[in-house]
């Protein structure tokens, strides 16, 4: 017995330098000469902050009309408007969505407020679902005024910190070019799909929003952009708005993405892949750097 621990204690201890050893790979020491920090990180150039600060405000009252369709759906679960509380759900949503790029920025913020049930393995009956699609769930296919009363009442709490988090921040010029693709891209990968609102079939609203917050930023920037490469722009977005447009209610509201003809739907892929590859060349022609070399 005595003899079988003194060997395992030897093997120990001829084991402990490796693992330190390997240790040092992967945490190895930096010379600050190399040291380079990656996007996110970039100083934003002194020309771009007012723009920045503008937007940012921007983003700020955004989130804070999301809030008030949100006290809207409150007080219409409470007086039993179901109809009426749909109809806000939408709006809530779509004004969410105009910054929702932006607000992946800022950590597990937006995972918390729209994620999906197929981002759960126990789907709708996972305790972990909450959110936007929670209670699009709950006013949509359980029509359960109280429990949605409940969950737009917790979303108030979320969109309320973010409003706080947002107006403190100093968002950089890198990311904020990013994101004007990024709003085009998140509509390839899951709107034109129909798959973000399963339950009140509203992505065709969301698709507006989506594109409107894209557009935005680039109007954020417009000083700094070429008069060609706008023009550029400006037509791409027209476009995609044009073909949105045969879909559009009064009241900025929308069809059900249900009626999205399959000719619309593949014309409306082309414009915004075309777009986003516009936008793409928009951060080298604005000089924006992607990584940046700390002087000494």
């Amino acid at each position: 017995m005595i003899r079988r621990l003194f060997h395992t204690l030897c093997l120990c201890a001829l084991l402990l330098p490796s693992f330190s050893q390997a240790h040092g790979l992967l945490a190895p020491i930096i010379d600050d000469s190399n040291a380079v920090a990656a996007k996110g990180d970039i100083p934003t150039p002194q020309k771009y902050h007012a723009a920045i600060q503008a937007y940012q405000q921007q983003v700020v009252t955004q989130l804070k009309t999301t809030q008030q369709y949100l006290d809207a759906i409150v007080a219409a679960c409470r007086n039993k408007q179901l109809a009426q509380a749909q109809l806000d759900y939408i709006r809530a949503h779509q004004s969410y969505e105009q910054i929702r790029i932006i607000v992946r920025l800022f950590g597990n913020a937006d995972e918390n407020i729209n994620s999906r049930a197929d981002y759960y393995l126990q789907g709708i009956n996972d305790p972990a679902f909450s959110g936007f699609h929670r209670l699009e769930y709950d006013l949509f296919v359980l029509k359960d005024m109280q429990q949605a009363q409940a969950e737009a009442a917790n979303l108030q709490y979320e969109i309320i910190d973010l409003q706080k988090r947002v107006a403190a921040d100093e968002l950089d010029i890198a990311k904020i070019v990013q994101s004007a693709a990024d709003f085009l891209e998140m509509i390839l990968q899951t709107k034109l799909a129909g798959k973000e609102n399963q339950y009140s079939h509203s992505d065709l609203a969301d698709i507006q929003a989506n594109v409107a917050g894209s557009a935005q930023i680039v109007q954020y920037l417009t000083p700094f952009i070429s008069t060609q490469q706008r023009m550029s722009l400006d037509s791409g977005y027209q476009q995609i708005f044009a073909v949105l447009q045969h879909y559009q209610l009064p009241n900025n509201q929308f069809q059900s993405f249900s009626q999205l003809s399959q000719t619309d739907h593949d014309r409306l892929y082309s414009l915004l892949s075309l777009q986003s590859s516009r936008l793409a060349q928009l951060r080298a022609q604005l000089g924006v750097k992607v990584y940046y070399k700390y002087p000494h």
